[in-house]
């Protein structure tokens, strides 16, 4: 089977450097948020990167169908990683 193709440039990153994640159904119109705590529990079960985790979003109100019939709009929300100033 087929995997479904993520083109993003941030596909590589690790899952620990997200703080969110939006999720909507472009068919059924459910959306939700994915916060720290879901992403952390992904990354336990062995999904290392963006790409990886994509791969196993769904939605939990449509029925199941393989990745690439999958119909969602996925926006990722990175941890900021500026660096930290202090004041003298």
């Amino acid at each position: 089977m087929a995997r479904a193709p993520v083109s993003h440039p941030d596909a590589m990153r690790l899952v620990v450097e997200l703080s969110s994640i939006y999720v909507a159904c472009d068919d059924c119109g459910h959306s939700r948020i994915l916060e720290i705590s879901n992403l952390r529990k992904a990354a336990d079960l062995g999904v290392h990167n963006y790409m990886q985790l994509c791969r196993k979003i769904r939605c939990s109100e449509c029925p199941r169908v393989p990745p690439a019939l999958r119909n969602l709009t996925i926006r990722p929300t990175w941890v900021d990683a500026a660096p930290l100033y202090t004041v003298a």
